[in-house]
């Protein structure tokens, strides 16, 4: 009885999410519930950028402190940039040995301000402090039963420590406990209901629960924190949802295959679609990979196939 209490309780309070969250969230979702009309790319990141050519950028996460930190996947290092995104420092560079990394491409902000990044190519979860120091990693991989895993693609943290990793390869979630033991698996390959085709980003819902973006399947799934179906959310112009990131206004996907960024409300309402070509830059976007929400509002989009970071600022319509 207790587990049936615990699963109906995480239900509702994906309920609460859906609809912009507990009491104190609604309020703050009431007040920024003005749909916005249009993104304008204000700042474009490229070019050398701590001593090296950014090289598709993939993954983006920002700490408690406002600092943003950027997968840069071709050069499978992490750069960490300051509140303001002025450059800060760098850690990585290909190999397997402790610290290095082989293809990165999500990252994750733990509990602790932590730094955990998809070190895919290595078949692991690389972790390091906020200053970029390396403090370990988890295997992704069962040395007696070698096709237990495939490769690990996206991350999420639960408060309790709990680590779900999508495995784009065997089409299902693994989740490990806050030690970093193997626990169990969510979903499995398949079109429906809780069933997944190529998991990628997967981010902890604001009132608990996890989204994970189905990108086989183009849709958004969401599961409680137990792992159960809860619902999908997608839209007809959808079609590789790779990333997602929640606030104030609801649902921000990234579509990279298209090339587009949509907003999708708490229920999931299609509201703002924008895309290949942006306001602001004459280059249209090319397998974007990520996005993040700036402690200002801004929006940052990880234009990877074009090599740079856009910064956007959200145009809403005068009250």
């Amino acid at each position: 009885m207790g587990r049936l209490s615990g699963i109906l309780v995480g239900i509702v309070a994906l309920g609460l999410l859906s609809c912009g969250g507990a009491k104190r969230d609604q309020v703050i979702d009431e007040q920024a519930a003005v749909v916005p009309v249009a993104l304008v790319v204000e700042q474009e990141i490229a070019g050398v950028v701590l001593g090296a050519r950014l090289s598709r950028p993939f993954g983006l996460a920002i700490d408690g402190r406002g600092s943003l930190y950027c997968v840069d996947a071709g050069n499978h290092r992490i750069i960490q940039f300051h509140s303001d995104l002025t450059p800060v420092r760098e850690i990585g560079g290909h190999g397997s040995a402790a610290g290095l990394l082989d293809g990165p491409t999500f990252a994750v902000i733990d509990n602790e301000l932590n730094l955990l990044v998809t070190d895919e190519g290595n078949r692991r979860l690389a972790r390091f402090d906020n200053r970029l120091t390396y403090a370990g990693d988890i295997a992704f991989y069962d040395s007696e039963d070698l096709l237990k895993f495939g490769y690990p693609s996206g991350a999420a943290l639960t408060e309790f420590g709990e680590l779900w990793i999508a495995d784009r390869d065997q089409n299902r979630i693994a989740v490990f406990n806050h030690v970093g033991q193997f626990d169990r698996f969510v979903g499995d390959f398949g079109y429906s209901g809780d069933q997944v085709h190529s998991p990628e980003k997967i981010v902890v819902g604001r009132q608990g629960g996890f989204l994970v973006c189905d990108a086989g399947n183009s849709r958004l799934v969401v599961y409680d924190d137990y792992g159960n179906f809860v619902r999908s959310i997608s839209s007809p112009e959808l079609d590789y949802p790779i990333a997602v990131t929640i606030d104030g206004h609801g649902l921000w996907v990234v579509d990279g295959v298209v090339g587009r960024l949509f907003l999708f409300s708490h229920q999931g309402e299609r509201k703002l679609m924008v895309g290949p070509q942006m306001s602001g830059t004459s280059i249209d976007l090319r397998e974007p990979s990520d996005v993040a929400i700036l402690p200002d509002g801004r929006i940052v989009v990880s234009d990877t196939g074009n090599d740079r970071l856009l910064v956007c600022r959200i145009i809403s319509p005068e009250r």
